[in-house]
């Protein structure tokens, strides 16, 4: 039987918001002061494109993300890669828009429309639509390179709302409008950053909560996700900067109305290289490379793909 995705007004209106918003950050278009190459200022946003570096006021931007799926993890922690036949690609296209709120707190919003082409033998489906919109905020305890050999150090604040369409309410055979989670996500974290010379490196922890959602009619909660990205790069004359970055993610099994739902932990870990080029005075392009490593025992219950971003970002200062 097909299912029908529900009519939202709250992802019509949140689509709209998410607009407005993005027109706000961005304020006047006053031409900005040359800023001095330096790590403290460029690296360490290097694969956050949202982040607003320490010179810079507002900045607006898009980023374009793909990736393939190449295998997945099973609920043991297996590794196969995909049967002869099926593909299974994504595409993303990221509004964001970041203003400073004094020199040190800083807020930044995520608008993500999402497209997935996937195929079976005997069939295929093309999708999208609205994602979940992200909100973040940011708090700079110490910036880095400003207490000698102290780190710098963030608190860090997120909210993801579920304005996308979860897999299950997906009205093709295939789910490829499946664009959300269909849950409210919060999240509390901690970053650390040290720059060394024109060089810099970063770790950065989240803990994740999603709200209990049901799903083709039973009640889920979940566990409790635990994140961490470490970054580290240099940054060479005129801003150009290079880099490289590892993340992984971890979750517990999730329960229903029965108790823990056996095997149905989540995790991967994923790697790459990232590089940023100023275009001109007031833009600069940001790329990454990344895939998912496909050693057994390294993953749960997650596809396993490869792929890039390219962002381009206006900025204010």
């Amino acid at each position: 039987m097909t299912r029908r995705r529900r009519p939202s007004r709250f992802r019509d209106r949140a689509a709209t918001i998410a607009v407005v918003a993005l027109a706000l950050a961005a304020g006047l278009t006053a031409r900005p002061r040359a800023a001095a190459a330096q790590a403290c200022c460029v690296g360490t946003g290097l694969v956050t494109p949202a982040r607003l570096r320490t010179f810079e006021d507002r900045a607006v931007g898009m980023q374009m993300r793909a990736r393939s799926v190449m295998g997945a993890f099973g609920p043991t922690g297996s590794y196969a890669t995909s049967g002869a036949g099926q593909s299974d690609v994504g595409f993303e296209e990221d509004l964001f828009g970041a203003l400073r709120l004094g020199s040190r707190f800083q807020v930044s919003l995520l608008a993500p429309f999402v497209q997935t082409a996937r195929s079976v033998p005997g069939t295929s489906g093309f999708g999208g639509g609205l994602g979940d919109l992200a909100f973040t905020g940011r708090f700079d305890v110490t910036n880095a390179g400003t207490h000698g050999a102290w780190p710098g150090v963030a608190l860090l604040a997120a909210l993801a709302v579920p304005t996308g369409t979860p897999p299950d309410e997906a009205d093709d055979p295939l789910a490829t409008a499946g664009t959300g989670t269909g849950s409210f996500e919060g999240s509390l974290g901690v970053a650390a950053e040290e720059i060394i010379g024109q060089g810099f490196v970063s770790l950065t922890g989240f803990v994740s909560k999603r709200t209990a959602r049901a799903a083709e009619g039973v009640e889920q909660t979940f566990a409790p996700r635990l994140s961490a990205v470490l970054a580290g790069g240099y940054t060479f004359g005129h801003d150009t900067t290079v880099g490289a970055f590892a993340s992984a993610l971890r979750q517990g099994d999730a329960r229903d109305a029965n108790g823990a739902i056996a095997n149905s932990s989540v995790g991967l870990v994923t790697a790459g290289a990232a590089l940023a080029l100023p275009l001109w005075d007031a833009w600069r392009l940001q790329a990454t490379l990344f895939t998912d490593v496909p050693l057994a025992g390294w993953g749960r219950n997650q596809t396993v793909g490869f792929g890039g971003t390219l962002a381009i970002i206006r900025y204010w200062i």
